[in-house]
């Protein structure tokens, strides 16, 4: 790939006059690692190549670049989940869009296609905002500030939500993989059944903790909701990358910890000398949720009563 890829890159890079420090902002691979691939000098992991590939379009093919084995999910996971572990996810995309997808046109896209690229300016929603939709998400449930929210018990229309072990038509062996020993590296996926994405399958890592699986399973339900950009999953050269869009992960992340837990209510609980623990258990939460929560709320120095003052 290492020849071919450089050549291809370099030349769509060059006709769109971008330096690499533009292409780098743009496609999200540092400029470093960008400037030794078009050198040549070794070959990108996998996650790196994909988005090249990604950036490319149909360009790719005129250099003999095709993906094999594409599917374009929503992807809660480590950043640096084993292809193995992307591959087996790849093939349950595969197998419920083939058995779920019923009365409906089951997505299928050009692999080699550029939709779904991130666009150039790929701006996420400011802090004010998240907040307001959060906070109409929990009233539209009629939950209160000190209502706890069990995602896990939501129901939604469009939605069937799953896990390995409840789709008795994916491999055994695949199951105990995801469920067992790559339990690790993936919390849940979003695959859409048809082209206008308007039916849905989440499925969940139940050996996660309940605290765990409600925060994931309320991420991807606002990446469906927000109509955020899908992963796109390839095998490349034998192994499995996925591409990956910060700005929506973190709104994404950002939401589900706001709906679960409401501004004025940690509020409330901090006031009443509540530590993160005792938040958890109150709202069905980590502690390390709760502390990422009054990170970005802006009352950490509060939470941890450290005064300030001139000396």
């Amino acid at each position: 790939m290492k020849p071919n890829l450089a050549a291809a890159l370099k030349s769509k890079r060059d006709a769109e006059g971008l330096s690499l420090r533009a292409l780098s902002a743009l496609i999200g691979i540092s400029f470093s690692t960008l400037a030794r691939i078009e050198r040549g000098d070794g070959d990108p992991d996998n996650n790196s190549a994909l988005r090249i590939l990604n950036w490319l379009g149909e360009e790719a093919g005129d250099y003999g670049l095709a993906l094999e084995e594409v599917a374009y999910v929503h992807f809660r996971a480590k950043k640096n989940i084993s292809s193995d572990t992307v591959g087996k996810l790849l093939q349950v995309a595969a197998q419920v869009q083939k058995n779920l997808s019923h009365e409906f046109s089951p997505s299928r896209r050009d692999p080699n296609s550029s939709t779904n690229i991130v666009p150039e300016l790929n701006i996420g929603l400011s802090k004010p905002e998240m907040e307001e939709l959060a906070e109409n998400f929990r009233a539209d449930l009629g939950l209160d500030t000190d209502d706890k929210l069990d995602s896990l018990r939501l129901n939604i229309e469009g939605v069937q939500v799953h896990t390995p072990n409840t789709l008795d038509f994916i491999d055994a062996k695949i199951r105990t993989y995801l469920s067992h020993e790559g339990s690790d590296d993936w919390s849940a996926m979003s695959i859409p059944l048809n082209e206008d994405t308007g039916h849905w399958v989440v499925l969940r890592n139940e050996s996660h903790t309940p605290e765990r699986q409600r925060v994931t399973f309320l991420e991807e339900i606002w990446h469906i909701v927000l109509g955020h950009n899908l992963t796109k999953v390839a095998k490349i050269g034998g192994a499995y990358g996925r591409t990956y869009d910060p700005t929506d992960e973190h709104d994404a992340f950002y939401l589900a910890a706001a709906s679960l837990l409401p501004k004025a209510g940690v509020e409330k609980c901090m006031a009443d000398g509540m530590d993160s623990k005792a938040i958890a258990l109150k709202y069905g939460t980590s502690p390390e949720l709760v502390d990422y929560r009054i990170k970005r709320l802006g009352m950490w120095k509060r939470h941890i009563k450290k005064g300030i003052s001139l000396g």
